[in-house]
């Protein structure tokens, strides 16, 4: 299911500004992101009624997103799940040369000059979960710990965060302005390996 604004019930009455669960395939409203070096691989696999997007970075680097367009809401809810076959041996969170990482779901927000700001929802190598890191190499990229290491490699991971909570730990003082995208990168270049993810039932919510 693809959704740019539906309705759904509840006491909260929460609207859904973006969901796929890719049981369509990969919809054109989906792009790549490249930067440095290859690309990292984005398929749709499917299981039965079931269906996820599939990352594979063989020594590459690249992203998968899509454009949104709206303002911020007094609350934004983002959901995913995920599963990794193992994070990054020796990667880490905090040297570029070796900043490589499994799973990655982002928020981009609109800026007048230079990139975007994005906070970055990782499944790091090392680092605790519930951290927020500046990104090693842009001031404007936060990191923001849910998973680490490989003790619920394998399987999946539901996952749930108040990205309007985030923006104001992440960039304190600044308004949060406009959405502008979603998504989500594997990145194995920087060490030169091999590292794979699955994602599904990306949603995006607001109040």
């Amino acid at each position: 299911m693809i959704s740019a604004s539906l309705a759904c019930g509840g006491a909260t009455q929460d609207k859904v500004v973006f969901a796929d669960d890719f049981t369509r395939g990969l919809a054109d409203n989906w792009h790549a992101v490249s930067f440095f070096g290859g690309k990292t691989e984005y398929t749709v696999v499917r299981d039965g009624t079931n269906a996820w997007l599939h990352a594979d970075a063989d020594k590459s680097c690249s992203a998968l997103a899509t454009k949104l367009n709206f303002k911020p809401h007094s609350k934004l809810t983002l959901r995913w799940r995920w599963r990794i076959r193992g994070v990054a041996a020796n990667g880490s969170e905090r040297d570029v040369s070796r900043f490589d990482h499994a799973g990655r779901v982002f928020v981009a927000f609109d800026t007048f000059i230079g990139i975007p700001r994005t906070l970055n929802y990782l499944w790091a190598n090392t680092e605790k979960p519930g951290q927020f890191l500046p990104h090693p190499e842009s001031g404007r990229t936060r990191l923001i710990i849910v998973e680490s290491g490989n003790a619920r490699a394998g399987r999946w991971v539901a996952e749930e965060r108040d990205v309007t909570a985030d923006w104001k730990r992440a960039f304190p003082g600044r308004t949060m302005p406009k959405i502008v995208g979603l998504g989500v990168l594997t990145d194995a270049d920087s060490l030169k390996t091999h590292l794979t993810c699955d994602y599904a039932d990306i949603e995006l919510t607001a109040q």
